[in-house]
């Protein structure tokens, strides 16, 4: 009697052992697929940003900062530039306050990356940026 209860045991331990690994062994090939993606659309944003003559980061750098949907960087690409407007039309931007002046570099680069990791988005994102002031701000 006491020798079934111990294979008992060893049985319910070789199943939990196996599903456990299993389960480990899903989230890592999901990982897999989106690190591959991550560096896919890390490659394409890096690449758009030296074809415009920008400065980029190494495709790994932006992998791991950007991931497969931009990381927090993607939450509201405007949300800023709109606060700083925002503020700016209502007298609160502090004292001394001037109009806001986009350099076209930087907001190329940011319409790059809003193409590449908000695809869905970049109409109004170029909507919004559209009646921006844009001058060389730095040398």
């Amino acid at each position: 009697m006491m020798a079934e209860k111990s294979h008992k045991w060893v049985y319910v331990t070789i199943i939990v052992v196996i599903v456990a690994l299993m389960l480990a062994g899903v989230v890592m090939i999901r990982d897999v697929r989106q690190g591959r993606e991550a560096r896919e659309k890390a490659k394409e944003f890096t690449t758009k940003l030296h074809d415009a003559g920008l400065p980029a980061p190494t495709v790994a750098e932006a992998a791991r900062l950007y991931g497969v949907d931009g990381g927090p960087f993607a939450g509201e690409p405007d949300a800023d530039l709109l606060q700083a407007e925002y503020a700016w039309w209502h007298g609160t931007a502090g004292p001394a306050g001037r109009s806001l002046i986009m350099d076209p570099d930087f907001l190329e680069a940011a319409t790059i990356f809003v193409a590449v990791y908000q695809p869905d988005r970049l109409a109004e994102f170029q909507e919004f940026v559209s009646g921006l002031e844009l001058d060389e701000t730095t040398d």
